[in-house]
């Protein structure tokens, strides 16, 4: 379980080698040649994107590593979360226009969403209570928004409800929602001069976090106990992999010996911290490796599935196995799995 520790930032050294070990394991694309993990539930189950033989991308359910495409009626989707239940989240688009989606037990519901605006989901959680953003529509060939774009904090409360926004913190002018518990409390970020982290109550009411004062912090994950976790820049510059305790208290839970940054990307049931983080390469250079973090100071980089790869953990199926994807050095991306113990 986590404990509290500093705000300051701070680098630290890994766990010993001895304390926790892992093995990575490619997962199983539509025949193509590329896919990522963007989310897993503690269910076994892991979601994300996949190319076929022709090279088109789909939206992948993994199910005991077993790759389902899921039909989205998009040209290409990708799906970015999954609940307990087994109802997946994505985007997708087309020629024509982009478009949010949940899909459960084999069929596709469009996210409604107010004239001249797209659904981006980024979260659902068990009750299926899905958040995000509302965005622009699109321009030319339904590029989807991302959220660097002015975008509102969003809540659908069912696959076929209207969206409810949700309202940024007084004198901003956007926001955007990651992540949601069991009990409805939403977090994500509050966007105007400078991007603020947010927690909306379950009665839509606002409330600021620290942040570690270099003008850039997100909640992007919850804990049905109270915890929030995402990443802050400092005032070193740096963006750093934080948690937020139950007062709001911030607390940077370290980067690895000269990385030039960190975010953390899931609470698991356990309390251990699930994210990544860019780290030195022996030759120059920096390169992604998934991260984590036992307790605050303590975690474990999580190893690459070829030396020299690059890697991104998206979540965890449960307390010892995660998922997310490596990079080959064409800037390919590949689903894998790591197995770990202790």
């Amino acid at each position: 379980m986590l404990h509290t520790a500093s705000s300051a930032p701070r680098q630290v050294a890994a766990v010993s080698p001895r304390q926790a070990s892992c093995s990575t394991a490619p997962l199983a694309t539509l025949g193509g040649l590329f896919g990522q993990v963007v989310a897993g539930n503690q269910q076994g189950l892991a979601v994300g994107a996949a190319t076929d033989p022709t090279g088109v991308s789909h939206a992948v359910l993994w199910r005991s590593d077993v790759p389902q495409r899921l039909a989205t009626g998009a040209a290409e989707s990708i799906a970015v979360a999954v609940n307990a239940r087994g109802d997946v989240v994505g985007t997708g688009r087309s020629e024509a226009d982009a478009f949010g989606w949940v899909w459960s037990r084999g069929a596709t519901t469009r996210l409604k969403v107010e004239h001249g605006h797209v659904a981006v989901p980024s979260a659902i959680n068990e009750r299926g209570l899905i958040v995000g953003a509302l965005a622009e529509s699109p321009g030319a060939h339904g590029t989807i928004p991302n959220a660097d774009e002015n975008e509102q904090a969003a809540l659908w409360v069912s696959a076929t409800a209207a969206p409810t926004e949700l309202s940024p913190l007084a004198g901003d002018d956007g926001g955007y929602a990651f992540a949601v518990d069991n009990h409805g409390r939403v977090g994500g970020m509050s966007a105007g001069t400078r991007f603020r982290p947010v927690i909306w109550g379950t009665d839509g009411t606002i409330r600021a976090l620290a942040d570690l004062g270099g003008g850039y912090a997100a909640v992007r994950a919850l804990s049905d106990s109270g915890l929030a976790a995402g990443d802050a820049v400092g005032t070193d510059g740096r963006d750093h992999p934080v948690l937020w305790d139950r007062t709001g208290r911030i607390i940077d839970v370290g980067l690895p010996a000269g990385a030039r940054s960190g975010q953390a990307r899931a609470i698991l049931r356990n309390g251990v911290i699930v994210g990544t983080a860019e780290v030195p390469m022996p030759g120059g250079g920096f390169r992604s490796q998934g991260v984590q973090w036992l307790a605050p100071g303590a975690f474990l980089v999580l190893p690459s599935a070829s030396d020299g790869m690059a890697s991104s953990t998206a979540g965890a199926t449960d307390t010892t196995d995660f998922v997310g994807y490596s990079m080959d050095g064409a800037g390919g991306r590949h689903p894998v799995r790591w197995r770990c113990g202790r």
